[in-house]
Parts: C-alpha cells; structure tokens; sequence
C-alpha cells in the first residue's frame, strides 16, 4: 500500500467507528473548512489543511511522501527516538521496516489533543447527560489539557524520522474508537452481572491477558467483586481523562459502573464520592485491541507487521 492509502484507510476506519456518527462528522468537517476559508496571511499559508477531511487532530501522517510504498510497518504504543533507531536497526537484520505505526499522537497530534476530547460530551449524551452540562463540565478540561500538551517538545521524534528518512504516523483517536466499539459490544454480549464477572469477561481477551501477566490486567479499584454491574459506560476514546467533573453527570443519569483503560485519583475519588463503581480495563492493553483491529485491515492488503513499545499483536481476521 502506499503511504497516504494506510492514513486514509485508518482515518475512514475511525470515522466507520465513531460514536458520533457519519453525518455529524461530516457537519463538523464542513465547520472546519469554513474556519480555514476565513484564515488570511501566514496563519492560511501555515494551517494544517488535514482538517479540511480529517476530523482526529491525533491521527496525522508526521513524516514521509504520500506516495511511497509500504510493506512493512514497525507499530507500537509509544514511539520515541530509540523505537525510530530500532526501525532502522532491523532493517540490517534481515527485517525491513518501511515505516513506524504510533498509538499517542506526536507533533500536531498532540498540540491540539483537546480537539478530538469534544467527542466525549456527545458520548454522556447518548447515556442521558443533558448535553448543555456535558459540555459545561468539559469546558474546563479542554482549556487544562490544551495548556498540559504546550511544553511538550513536539519535534522530537519527527525530527529522527526525518534523519532516519523513515515515514511515521500516529492513529489515536480511531485507534481508540475501534477499541470502544469491540468492548462496548463484547460487555454487551456477555452482560456481566457483577463486577467480578466483568473483569472475567475482559480476561477472556488476549491483549488483556498479555497485561495480566505483567501484573497491568484489569482490576477493580472502586468497589468489590460482588458489587452489581449496571448500566455501564466505556470511557476508551476522544483523547484523554474528561476528569472528575463528568463523573457526577454520568451518575445522575443512571450510569452504576465506569469502564476505563486507566483513571486517576481525582477521577476515582469522585466515583467514590458519587457512588459509581470503576474498573480500569488497562492502558496499553486496551490500546493494543483497536491498533489490532487497523492491523488486521492493513495486513488483508499484504502489509506486514511488527510489534513493539507496549503493543501486544493478535490477528482477528
């Protein structure tokens, strides 16, 4: 495949499998273009026209001509220099490797990671959150994670692509939305009556397996094996932690259970607080299955792969 073939084919499987739907993504994209129309001067001449058909700021082609053949592909969760050194290193060793696959953004991807976190309130809608206090209580989350990503030293490990002229690319966001709509419908299909059989349930996976034997499986870190599951929520994408003021809005509309890749202790404490139970299903675990999931695509076109950096391999098709 050609390289801008593999990032059009991840951004239309993300689009395939956002919450959101189709339609509304396609009103926020004509959004977009109308924003870029208005630019004028160096801020037209410089913006990222990506966002003129693609919705995910975190899935950006970061280095490399679009026409250059892929055969090959070195992917794992998180990307740094060594993992771009190690991409070349493999090549002297009988394993070629065309380009390198990121699950967290880099560069732009990560500069304006808020953008792609308003997908979140439209998920609290679906389960009941009037939509105004959705986005209410996210309104300040964005602003504190726009501010978080601006230190970040955004080049770096663009820049060794560009020296080891190796292409390389993020997916996140429809990486994640992929892993959001299997687990949505795995939980759904086993309907796990407590939470212990929720856990059980994940544990039937392998990528979670992987995590369980390094001690990072899934785990119960708000209530008790016995406790009653309920109406769940699976918080597995649009960016990252919408922190604890959505916890209080989910629990007002009937939400008994959060199911996460990963919580901090200011989100847990406000599950404790409102009475919501949490399972954390586990982080490179749980972003392991939707980089699979664009794998498993890829590879039906003769791409291979490698994995690296946290990311479990497992063919489902």
């Amino acid at each position: 495949m050609k390289l801008g073939e593999i990032y059009r084919k991840i951004v239309d499987m993300g689009m395939d499998a956002d919450p959101r739907g189709r339609e509304k993504l396609k009103r926020i994209l004509e959004k977009s273009r109308k924003k870029v129309d208005k630019l004028e001067g160096k801020k037209k001449e410089l913006v990222d026209r990506d966002v003129l058909w693609n919705p995910y700021t975190d899935c950006r082609l970061l280095y490399g001509d679009e026409d250059r053949e892929i055969s090959s592909i070195l992917c794992g969760i998180d990307i740094g220099t060594g993992e771009m050194v190690l991409a070349d290193v493999l090549g002297g060793k009988g394993k070629r490797v065309d380009m390198v696959l990121a699950h967290h953004p880099h560069g732009i991807g990560i500069s304006n990671l808020d953008w792609v976190m308003r997908l979140q309130p439209e998920q609290w809608a679906a389960v009941g959150v009037p939509i105004a206090q959705a986005e209410s209580a996210m309104s300040s989350r964005l602003k504190e994670v726009h501010l978080a990503t601006k230190p970040r030293n955004h080049t770096q490990v663009i820049d060794a692509a560009r020296l080891l002229d190796m292409p390389f690319m993020c997916s996140h966001t429809p990486a994640d939305s992929l892993g959001y709509q299997f687990i949505t419908s795995y939980l759904r299909e086993k309907d796990p009556d407590t939470l212990g059989d929720l856990v059980d349930a994940l544990l039937d996976i392998p990528e979670y397996q992987a995590a369980e034997r390094v001690g990072a499986g899934p785990e119960i870190i708000v209530g008790n094996s016995e406790g009653s599951v309920g109406e769940k929520h699976v918080f597995f994408t649009g960016g990252t932690s919408a922190g604890p003021k959505a916890i209080p809005k989910l629990a007002s509309a009937g939400v008994s259970t959060i199911v996460s890749m990963h919580m901090s202790e200011d989100v847990k404490k406000a599950c404790e607080k409102e009475g919501l139970y949490a399972v954390i299903a586990g982080h490179d675990s749980s972003d392991s299955i939707g980089m699979n999931l664009i794998l498993d695509e890829l590879e039906k076109q003769g791409v291979t792969s490698y994995a690296c950096s946290g990311f479990t391999r497992y063919k489902r098709s």
